[in-house]
């Protein structure tokens, strides 16, 4: 727990990032409020918690400086009012009395649509989306420290189903390019079938490559009884070759159509703790459930670590464990390696792993 803990970047502000007018939560719709939640259960001195399940759209001016590094966002459709909207699940967990919370808001930044940190921080022995229970909780940690824990989709092509929280990004029309995806089936069913990150442009086979590897390393081969064909936009099935086993690689190349805008998914992180952080309510004038509890907010998780200075700025952080009374500024943000950040289009999400300053 100690070693988790180091690894928490507090986010000291989020400050400044655009002008108000063009980055914010245009809405911000409760869905739901179980109170009190995990049937019931209390965590010491701050009691019972209140769980909020709720939807937020977010809208972002292309023209900012802070937000051109944001591939195709130029390309995205606009509102009238010319900004370009997302929209996100988010979930909040509350003190159901606000006195007795430590006015900290823990945000993590979830994995696949996957919430980790209760299994991380809790120690619950199970990773659960659904937190309807109340060995859902684990040992109540954060809880019982009286933090505020909020969730929010940033990931664009996470698919429905098992709780995980989506994001649902713009998508850029009368755009083409290569997309390239790789598959391990974990198991030996032959053909295969796959689903594409991105619908196909072209449903010819014979413009598409396919190619397999045991190794990540080994280089790729195209033996003579390796095939896929595509069985619809976003369906391929892939005819496995004799000498590769369950866990062999398959890279699929293939011309997509209709891309997300999907580094919309940081600046929807960042305008959604900001707007729970220091607004009253949002634009139509739909109340910030948490207004007036949270004083600092607490950031962990997938890309903490590798914001890069490029311009789309998400906090001013200060690092606990290798500087402990240094401030640093991020910048950037990203999905991938350094090498990637200015790739094209076609680029599905890809976690990173857990680091800290």
């Amino acid at each position: 727990m100690r070693h988790l803990l180091s690894a928490v970047v507090l986010i000291a502000g989020i400050i400044g990032f655009t002008d108000s007018s063009s980055a914010k939560v245009v809405k911000f719709e409760i869905i739901r409020i179980e109170s009190p939640a995990f049937e019931g259960r209390s965590f010491g001195a701050v009691g019972t918690y209140d769980r909020i399940v709720a939807r937020a759209t977010v809208a972002v001016s292309p023209d900012d400086p802070h937000n051109t590094i944001i591939v195709d966002l130029d390309r995205a459709p606009r509102n009238a009012q010319g900004l370009v909207e997302a929209a996100t699940d988010v979930e909040i967990l509350r003190p159901t009395v606000a006195a007795n919370g430590n006015r900290g808001l823990f945000y993590e930044v979830i994995n696949r649509g996957n919430k980790l940190g209760l299994a991380l921080f809790n120690d619950s022995p199970v990773v659960v989306n659904d937190l309807a229970n109340a060995a859902d909780a684990g040992n109540g940690f954060l809880m019982a420290s009286g933090y505020t824990i909020v969730w929010s989709g940033w990931q664009g092509d996470i698919l429905p189903g098992g709780g995980r929280m989506m994001f649902s990004p713009p998508v850029v029309p009368d755009v083409t390019g290569l997309a390239r995806e790789e598959f391990v089936f974990d198991h030996m069913n032959n053909p295969a079938s796959a689903t594409l990150s991105y619908p196909a442009a072209d449903l010819d086979p014979a413009h598409a490559k396919i190619s397999v590897r045991q190794r990540e390393a080994d280089p790729r081969a195209t033996p003579a009884d390796l095939e896929a064909k595509f069985e619809g936009p976003t369906k391929i099935s892939i005819r496995r070759p004799e000498g590769f086993d369950a866990g062999a690689i398959y890279e699929f190349i293939y011309t997509a159509k209709d891309p997300k805008v999907m580094g919309l998914g940081f600046a929807a992180a960042r305008d959604v703790v900001s707007f729970l952080r220091n607004e009253r309510a949002d634009a139509a004038g739909n109340a910030n459930p948490i207004a007036g509890r949270i004083d600092r907010a607490i950031g962990f998780g997938a890309f903490a670590k590798r914001a890069l200075p490029a311009g789309l700025p998400l906090s001013r952080i200060q690092c606990r464990r290798s500087r402990p009374h240094g401030v640093r500024r991020i910048d950037a943000a990203y999905l991938g390696r350094q090498k990637d950040l200015h790739q094209l289009s076609f680029q599905p999400a890809r976690p990173l792993a857990l680091s800290a300053c």
